[in-house]
């Protein structure tokens, strides 16, 4: 096997039906203008490569089995893929059999690293946007253009971090599709037989809003509907906690002040009225069940959806757009000719930041008042604690020093009541 770490193979989920001419290339990131990978398909358009893989710590791998249809060997379908374009040396396991300058792939193979590029289509718009931006000392866009530009002035812009941008834009089929995505977020003017483009951040705005949209209403993946909306609209529990406990306690000093105006009410009116009194403790308590508290705002329908939206639109905007522009449509979103108002959604998380702010000084509160709780408990129970201790040690040595008398030998010793019986008596007469 190869030690090489661009020798071995790499498993890919490519489209289906790809045109014959389909193979990877090399064009400059959208966002950050660095040479990046992507697998270009002359019908479908470009596709962006994301990696999938396991965590470092998994000990993991794939084990790639032979193709056993119609004599075709993996090796020889990832070779008409392209993936080795840069590496003639294909290397294939210790189970792999040389056939000319190829290995075929014959027992199996096994991928040390558990990746898998997964080919998702990406939106050739995206590729002609840097074009519209003037270039720093750095060679990153940093202003917006305002002079009307040409198709072919805005591609050739790019031929100097894109190195295969000159074979992607030869097939008219990906022109074509170029040109119609400008259209969508330009002015236009004519000049002779050619149309001039200028980029307007609103049209763009709009599209990317239509964009948003459009994948709100397909869902967005289970992880950033966890992350970016559940915990995010997730109200901490001690302030529902608390809520509940001053609501509750409201509710008992209102029952109490019930039953004094009760009796206050059948003093007053005396026995003659006890039909009346009733209908008005009736009328009182349906009166005082409903107490003057503001209750917990409820969260509106529209909160989610409009997060939801934001999130998918600044997921674009920061894996996309170049800084310049991502900067400057969300100035846009924040004024007051936006397209849509993020105002509501904004107080709504505001005050959820405010709860959570509460929640955690009353929990720090609460550990504080905790610990000094059980230090003034040392400090009653350390008296305590000492004399028993005391207690303890001086039984510990009375046991010790018994344990040490049975060792000693009295054999031929006498015993000490000899000295004061009978028989020492008569002796000192």
């Amino acid at each position: 096997m190869g030690s090489s770490a661009n020798s071995r193979l790499r498993l890919f989920i490519l489209p289906k039906n790809a045109s014959p001419n389909a193979r990877f290339c090399t064009l400059a990131h959208p966002r950050t203008s660095q040479p990046s990978r992507y697998y270009f398909c002359s019908q479908k358009g470009p596709y962006e490569l994301t990696r999938v893989a396991a965590p470092k710590v998994a000990c993991q791998s794939w084990l790639l089995g032979p193709e056993e249809t119609d004599g075709i060997s993996v090796s020889d379908v990832v070779e008409k893929k392209g993936m080795f374009a840069n590496n003639p040396e294909h290397v294939s396991g210790e189970a792999g059999q040389r056939n000319g300058d190829s290995e075929v792939i014959s027992n199996g193979y096994v991928v040390k690293d558990p990746e898998l590029f997964v080919a998702t289509p990406i939106d050739p718009l995206f590729f002609i946007l840097p074009a519209f931006l003037t270039k720093s000392s750095s060679n990153k866009p940093s202003a917006l253009r305002r002079v009307f530009q040409s198709l072919d002035d805005l591609l050739e812009s790019l031929l100097d971090n894109s190195k295969h941008v000159e074979q992607t834009i030869c097939h008219d089929e990906f022109r074509q599709s170029i040109e119609a995505r400008t259209m969508v977020v330009c002015d236009m003017v004519s000049a002779g037989n050619e149309t001039m483009y200028r980029l307007n951040l609103d049209k763009l705005l709009q599209e990317l809003l239509f964009k948003a949209k459009k994948a709100v209403a397909l869902s967005l993946p289970a992880s950033m509907e966890d992350r970016f909306i559940r915990k995010a609209l997730e109200v901490p529990a001690t302030a529902l906690k608390h809520e509940e406990s001053s609501i509750s306690e409201q509710s008992k000093a209102s029952q109490e002040e019930e039953k004094v105006s009760d009796s206050r009410i059948l003093d007053a009116m005396g026995s003659q009225s006890i039909v009346e009194t009733s209908c008005l403790i009736l009328s009182a308590k349906t009166e005082i069940k409903n107490p003057d508290v503001e209750p917990p705002e409820e969260k509106d329908e529209n909160i989610p959806y409009l997060l939801r939206l934001r999130t998918a639109l600044s997921y674009m905007t920061q894996s996309y757009l170049p800084s310049f522009l991502a900067i400057s449509l969300n100035t846009k979103l924040c004024s007051v000719s936006s397209p849509i108002d993020f105002a509501g959604l904004d107080q709504y998380l505001a005050n959820i930041s405010t709860l959570r702010a509460e929640a955690l000084a009353s929990r720090s509160m609460f550990d504080f008042s905790r610990k000094r709780s059980l230090q003034e408990d040392d400090e009653v129970a350390g008296p305590r604690v000492n004399k028993k201790r005391k207690k303890d040690e001086d039984e510990k040595r009375r046991k010790a020093g018994e344990s040490r008398a049975k060792k000693i030998d009295i054999s031929g010793m006498k015993k000490i009541s000899e000295f004061f019986g009978k028989g020492a008596v008569k002796k000192t007469n």
